[in-house]
């Protein structure tokens, strides 16, 4: 009588199962791990396109425009002068309050002085000069600089 040998271990197939299983779990995680970035950056970049709009609405519309930064909400609205105070705006895009999120501010400075208020407001002339900015927006992975001299367009940096 022959005796057989018995291995203890895992067959071919078993192994191939859990490579796919654990291909398929890589394959859901790794997208959504860099998506706060992404979205971060959307943000930033939504955040650069709205200043340099309002910009030039200060100066087809020859009215002081605010954007006024909400730091502990982390958001944004412009303002216009109307007569006497400052008013919203109604047109679409750039009426209503806008989200940076997931970002956090990390630093902000108008005209070169660190701001350490939960509103701060930069202004917009329709000479086409306006207050400076540097606002620093922090992810876990990255952090973008929103910047903007006294003149020109605002940009976007990657830090």
């Amino acid at each position: 009588m022959k005796k057989r040998n018995h291995f203890a271990g895992f067959t071919l197939l078993e192994l191939l199962v859990v490579i796919v299983i654990l291909s398929v779990m890589v394959g859901v995680l790794i997208p959504s791990m860099g998506n706060n970035d992404r979205n971060a950056q959307n943000g930033a970049e939504s955040l650069v396109l709205m200043i340099n709009m309002a910009q030039q609405e200060a100066i087809m519309t020859s009215r002081v425009w605010q954007l006024v930064l909400d730091v502990e909400n982390r958001n944004y609205r412009f303002q216009k002068l109307g007569n006497l105070e400052f008013e919203e705006i109604t047109t679409r895009p750039l009426a209503g309050e806008h989200d940076i999120s997931p970002a956090d501010f990390e630093a902000l400075e108008i005209n070169n002085q660190s701001i350490r208020t939960e509103i701060a407001e930069v202004y917009l002339y329709p000479t086409g000069e306006q207050d400076s900015l540097r606002l620093v927006l922090k992810t876990e992975e990255t952090e973008y600089a929103v910047a903007m001299g006294p003149v020109g367009p605002a940009h976007l940096e990657r830090l």
